[in-house]
C-alpha cells in the first residue's frame, strides 16, 4: 500500500513591516507537521471535512486564523470557533489509528548560535531540517514490522506550496535515490499542492500550528499540552521531534566532522512528545 503524508509548516511572522535597509526577518522557530494515513481514510476525511466547511460557510480550515478570529473567522465568536475546531478534530479522531500525527520543530536561534557555518551548510535551512526529519521519522516507522506495516508499503508526501517546496522535493528524491539511506525503498513520490485542493493539508495545518504553540509554551515555562493536541493521543496518536540547544550541543561536533553535501546531513532528534501506546 502507498500511504499519504500531508505536511504543512508553521512559523512566527514579523509583527510589523521591516524598515528599508534592515536584514530580512528570520523566524525564531519553524515547524513541519502533518498526518499520514491510508488512501481510504483520507477519502473519508476529505468528504466529511468539505461538507462541514460548506455547512458553516468556511472556505478552508486555517489554524492560526481560527485561533485569532481573523480573516474569514473574523466576527465568529469564541464558542463558535471552539465548536468548529472540535468538529473538525472529531473527523480526524474517528479514523483512529488509520491516521497518525507527526511533526518536527526547530529553535532557529539555537541552531544559528551553536552549529558552525560549515555545519549549517550541511544541515540546510531550518525548514528543510524539519522536513527531512519528518520524512525520515515516517520512513523509520513504516519500516518497523512491529507497527503492522508490510515490506512493500511506501508513502507519498504532499506538502503545501511555499518558498522551500522545490528544495524539499529535491531533498526527498535525493533520499529516495541514495544507496546510503536505508529507508529509501519506503519513499514513493513527493509533490507540492495547495490546501484548497487537498483537504489533508488543512488537517496538517492543525498539527503544525499546535506543535508551534507547544514549542513556544515550553520556552515560556508552560509544560501542559494544549487540549486540542492532547485529545488526539488516545485515538489517533502523535509523535513530535524537537531540535533545541541541548540537541545541537550534542551533535555539533559530529556535524562538523562528517562529510556531507549541502543540505545532506540528516538526523532524527529525541522526541518532543509522544502519544501513549496501546
Amino acid at each position: 500500500m502507498t500511504y499519504i503524508l500531508f505536511c504543512e509548516e508553521s512559523y512566527d511572522s514579523p509583527k510589523s513591516k521591516r524598515p528599508v535597509g534592515e536584514p530580512a526577518f528570520e523566524p525564531k522557530s519553524y515547524v513541519v507537521g502533518g498526518f499520514i494515513g491510508d488512501p481510504n481514510a483520507w477519502e473519508r476525511v476529505d468528504r466529511l471535512w468539505r461538507e462541514k466547511n460548506k455547512r458553516v460557510g468556511v472556505s478552508r480550515f486555517h489554524a492560526s486564523h481560527l485561533n485569532a478570529g481573523t480573516y474569514e473567522f473574523e466576527g465568529r465568536g469564541k464558542n463558535w470557533r471552539i465548536r468548529y475546531s472540535r468538529d473538525m478534530l472529531r473527523i480526524l479522531k474517528e479514523r483512529k489509528r488509520r491516521l497518525h500525527g507527526v511533526s518536527c520543530g526547530i529553535y532557529v536561534d539555537d541552531y544559528r548560535r551553536i552549529i558552525s557555518q560549515d555545519g549549517q551548510v550541511k544541515m540546510g535551512h531550518p525548514y528543510l531540517i524539519c522536513f527531512k526529519t519528518v520524512v525520515v521519522r515516517v520512513a523509520e516507522q513504516i519500516s518497523d514490522p512491529e507497527h503492522g506495516f508490510r515490506p512493500e508499503d511506501r508513502f507519498t508526501v504532499v506538502l503545501d506550496r511555499n518558498r522551500f517546496d522545490t528544495e524539499a522535493i529535491e531533498v526527498f528524491y535525493g533520499m529516495k535515490n541514495s544507496p546510503a539511506f536505508k529507508y529509501s525503498s519506503r519513499l514513493e513520490d513527493c509533490i507540492a499542492a495547495d490546501a484548497e485542493t487537498f483537504v489533508g493539508l488543512q488537517a496538517a495545518d492543525f498539527v503544525a500550528y499546535e506543535t508551534f504553540r507547544l514549542m513556544h509554551g515550553k520556552r515560556s515555562g508552560a509544560t501542559a499540552i494544549r487540549q486540542a493536541l492532547n485529545g488526539m493521543f488516545p485515538t489517533t496518536g502523535f509523535l513530535g521531534d524537537l531540535f533545541n540547544g541541548e540537541v545541537f550541543e550534542r551533535i555539533k561536533d559530529d556535524v562538523d566532522a562528517m562529510p556531507a553535501a549541502p543540505n545532506g546531513f540528516v538526523i532524527v532528534p529525541p522526541p518532543l512528545t509522544e502519544a501513549p501506546s496501546g
